[in-house]
């Protein structure tokens, strides 16, 4: 059985990944804080999901706390920080926090996990592993949360960053941008940002958390593997690029 590791697992996107990776028959490990939403899965699937209670700002403990769980296939970055502040009352500590989430986190993940994939053989499809980051069409078309859009875009180049350095080593690495999507963080968004993506919105209405978390599903176990170092768009045309 494959092992999939989802952060910010406990609500919007990253749960509704959850429930799709179970259904695909993988062991998950459900990365989040509060697990109030995400109970009731864990309990209904037993060993196939577990609960994996961390707080990712604590990059520098990532390391220790992934000795202590199954070898990881799959690695989906999905937890993110926004605060929705302008510029210039963002506190160095909030900066920080937000860069060791969105940013820092993914990439250490990335680091402690690629070894164990690099020594696992090919599949059919000739792929030791796969990461998926989940970016956000902020990362090309700014952001009224500076340091989130900043954030974004870096984690993008990540993503190539890392597909160019193991690609040729059977690990696949991609990331899907979302449009806004209903999730908490969408209610944090401002008003203008909302009513901005209203108007260009092709399907007349925003992404569902499921919606997002299909596109994901298919880079962590279907994409075949001349999709690397890619970003799937999932806006319904409200950024073309």
């Amino acid at each position: 059985m494959k092992t999939v590791l989802v952060t910010g697992a406990t609500r919007g996107i990253g749960l509704a990944c959850v429930v799709r990776l179970l259904a695909r028959g993988l062991r998950v490990l459900a990365l989040g804080r509060d697990f109030t939403r995400l109970a009731p899965v864990i309990e209904a699937h037993g060993d196939c999901c577990i609960a994996v209670p961390f707080d990712l700002r604590r990059v520098g403990e990532i390391a220790v706390l992934l000795r202590t769980y199954p070898r990881v296939d799959v690695l989906v970055n999905n937890a993110a920080m926004l605060t929705a502040q302008p510029f210039e009352t963002y506190s160095v500590v909030e900066r920080r926090d937000l860069l060791a989430v969105n940013l820092e986190a993914p990439a250490e993940l990335a680091r402690v996990l690629l070894p164990a994939m690099l020594a696992q053989p090919v599949d059919a499809q000739g792929v030791r592993g796969r990461i998926v980051n989940v970016a956000s069409v902020a990362a090309f078309g700014g952001h009224p949360d500076i340091w989130y859009g900043a954030s974004k875009g870096a984690l993008v180049n990540l993503t190539k960053s890392l597909a160019q350095a193991y690609g040729r080593q059977g690990i696949l690495v991609n990331a899907c941008a979302p449009g806004p999507t209903r999730t908490d963080m969408f209610d944090r968004l401002p008003e203008s940002r909302i009513r901005e993506f209203e108007a260009r919105v092709l399907a007349g209405r925003f992404a569902e958390p499921d919606e997002v978390a299909q596109v994901i599903e298919w880079l962590a176990l279907d994409a075949p593997p001349y999709v690397n170092g890619a970003t799937i768009d999932v806006t319904s045309g409200a950024y073309l690029r």
